[in-house]
Formats: C-alpha cells, structure tokens, sequence
C-alpha cells in the first residue's frame, strides 16, 4: 500500500514538474515571438517614417522647381509665346523652321486708315437678298452665316444669335476661300500678293456683323 502511494506521489510530482517545464517553455516562446513583432513593428515604423520624410522632401523639391519654372518664365505675351514654342517643338517642328519664321516677322509697315464695312450674318431662317462685305479694291469678299435666334415661344428668328457659332467665308479675287469659325468677336488676316489684310469681325446691329479691316506691306 505505502508502495502504491509512494508511486502516486511520484508519478504526479513528475506530471507537476513536466507541466511546470512545458509551461515555461510555452512562456518563453510567446516571449520570443512578441520581441519578434516589436522589432517587426519597429522597423515597420522606421521605414514608414523614412517614407515620409523622402515623401516630403519630393515634394519640397516639386514646389521648388515650380517656383523657379514659373520665375524663370516670362509674363504676359511673352509667357503666351514661351509656351507656344515650346508647344509647337514638343510636337515636332523643326526649331530651325522656327527661327527662321520669326526672323522674318517684323513690325506692320505702310498700313492703311481701318475701314469699318458690315453685312447680314445669313442663318436659316433669313429670306433677304444674300449679303457680303467687299474691300475698297474688291481683293476680298467676306460672307457669313449663324444660327438663328429664338423668339419668346422658341421659333426661329430672321437674324443670327450672337452667343452662338459663326462661319465667315473670306473669298480672294484669285477665287480661294478661306473659312473661319468661332464666336465673336473673330480676327482673321490674308495674305494676298504683297499685302496683310487684318480684320476683326464683331456684333454690329441686329443681324449685322461689323468688319473693321486694314491693309499693310507685307512681308
């Protein structure tokens, strides 16, 4: 019997001991893997923070250049013109061909007086004689068509609605036509033989446009 007790009292003081042991173990290696997360945790936050630093500083650099782009640029026309060049090369012309375009611009000479002429923008619901506005020499023929304006109950009316879209026709006395589209007011110039025609079309009267236009030596 004292045997029998005896092998009790060991049998459960080595299950005690081998518990206490895995337990241990068990601690130590929860121990071991939450270290292993910190560290993981910590580096996650160090390259996190080294993200966000060389994030920043991209973007100073960014500001920065943007900043000097737009000082180094210059204002008004000459930003318009800067930009346009830099429009035309990007899209493939040949810097050279520039150059030498605007060597050969030269301020107008020997301009005539300005002229004001008019004539009725045609549009589909107009059933008068056709208009058109020609110059003093009859070197060009200017014609133009709209879309009718709406009255009170939405039918059409005889004259063009000025907010809408114009075409005008410039017609030469070689017999080319050139066409130009927009709203008003529009500016167009031809050249034709040793001489620049510019016009600059806007709202005249009801269904008139008015044509201010004159002539300079060119080139």
């Amino acid at each position: 019997m004292l045997r029998v007790i005896l092998l009790c009292f060991m049998v459960g003081g080595a299950g005690f001991y081998l518990g206490r042991l895995q337990s241990e173990q068990t601690v130590r290696i929860l121990g071991e893997q939450r270290k292993k997360a910190e560290s993981q945790i910590e580096d996650m936050q160090t390259e996190l923070t080294k993200l966000r630093a060389e994030a920043q500083t991209a973007n100073i650099k960014l500001l920065q250049a943007h900043k000097s782009f737009n000082e180094a640029l210059p204002e008004g026309p000459m930003q318009d013109l800067t930009l346009l060049l830099k429009e035309q090369i990007e899209g493939g012309v040949d810097p050279k061909r520039l150059e030498t375009v605007l060597r050969s611009v030269r301020p107008p000479q020997n301009c005539s007086e300005p002229q004001t002429k008019r004539f009725v923008v045609m549009t589909p619901a107009y059933k008068g004689p056709e208009s058109k506005m020609t110059t003093s020499e009859k070197e060009i023929t200017l014609s133009g068509s709209g879309e009718s304006a709406k009255n009170s109950k939405g039918k059409s009316e005889a004259w063009f609605d000025p907010s809408k879209t114009v075409t005008l026709i410039f017609e030469l006395k070689t017999g080319v036509k050139q066409k130009k589209e927009g709203h008003l007011p529009l500016y167009h110039s031809v050249i034709l033989g040793d001489k620049e025609f510019r016009f600059t079309i806007t709202q005249g009267e009801q269904s008139f446009a008015k044509v201010t236009y004159d002539s300079c030596d060119y080139p």
